[in-house]
């Protein structure tokens, strides 16, 4: 969308820089001019060796800001036209995504803004607004799922990655909805479970996540998932693993950073339009095992599994 890399190019990056691939090497994979590559990985600050992709995504968002009165590129207009036209998001909606990926900074208010233009012209998005108009906040949840309880009611030290056994999970779908992966992450040690499905329905979720964390039930406290209609299971997950069960607001990827980010990992390893049916659960476990085994740097340069005996070995103490 825009010239500035994405947080999935800078986990690229990261990865192919494990990997002991060369600066030009990078650039022709993802696509980009090797200036570019050179850029992000000399600036002040950074050694390759220790490129981060978590780390730099925020600092450059942070370095990254737009001039004020400068309106969006028009690609970024038309992005954000799809958006509120086709998956109803809001203003903050869109605008947190923006950030959220490092593209083009746009203000909430400048959406606000762009669609009143729009009704003015006689335009069409003001329609697609929730209940019609421009109230704020998260996107009302119209689904199926009964009895879910917002992630708004969720407690602080989970909100704060404050301990080990809180969980965000999702599902890595294949091809034409053929085969699934499902991914499960602890929010605080990033230490990760990744599981292959033969199909996406709520019984054989609901089977696996409880299989996965069985072993761990002592030490599992709360699960955070998105609104798909393959976590309907919930309050039998709950009610096996003693836990509490949290769901995201719609369209709101932001509020599970953590599983957004390990499915760009997996996707490394299994890029978009593989064939799932063509992947054994072996090679995903070791796709899990050197996940849970490479430093990262928000854990102090501890892989995932040392962090967690780290932290049970201090509590012991």
């Amino acid at each position: 969308m825009s010239q500035h890399l994405s947080t999935e190019e800078r986990i690229k990056i990261e990865t192919l820089l494990d990997l002991g691939t060369s600066k030009t090497q990078i650039a022709l994979y993802l696509g980009r001019h090797r200036s570019t590559i050179y850029r992000e990985l000399n600036r002040p600050g950074i050694c390759d060796k220790q490129y981060d992709a978590e780390s730099y995504h925020k600092q450059a968002r942070q370095n990254m800001g737009r001039q004020l009165g400068k309106s969006p590129s028009r690609e970024t207009i038309l992005f954000i036209n799809k958006k509120i036209l086709d998956e109803q998001w809001s203003p903050e909606q869109i605008s947190n995504w923006l950030k959220l990926y490092d593209y083009e900074t746009v203000s909430h208010t400048w959406i606000y803004q762009h669609i009143a233009r729009d009704k003015t012209d006689g335009g069409e998005l003001h329609n697609h607004m929730r209940r019609g108009n421009y109230s704020k906040g998260h996107k009302e949840y119209k689904g199926t799922i009964n009895n879910r309880i917002s992630i708004e009611t969720r407690p602080r030290i989970v909100n704060e990655r404050e301990r080990l056994g809180d969980y965000e999970i999702d599902l890595i779908v294949g091809p034409k909805n053929k085969g699934a992966i499902l991914s499960i992450i602890d929010r605080h040690s990033r230490e990760c479970i990744l599981e292959k499905l033969d199909n996406k329905t709520s019984l054989s979720v609901r089977a696996r996540i409880i299989d996965s964390l069985a072993s761990r039930a002592d030490d599992v406290y709360t699960i955070t998932s998105d609104n798909g209609t393959e976590f309907t299971d919930h309050e039998i997950i709950s009610e096996k693993l003693k836990i509490d069960y949290y769901f995201a607001h719609p369209y709101a990827s932001y509020e599970r950073g953590s599983i957004e980010n390990l499915n760009g990992l997996v996707r490394q390893y299994i890029p978009k339009g593989t064939d799932f049916t063509d992947i054994q659960n072996i090679e995903i476990k070791e796709i899990q095992n050197k996940l849970n085994n490479r430093p990262r740097k928000i854990l102090g340069f501890l892989t995932p599994i040392e962090y967690t005996k780290k932290y049970y070995n201090e509590i012991q103490n």
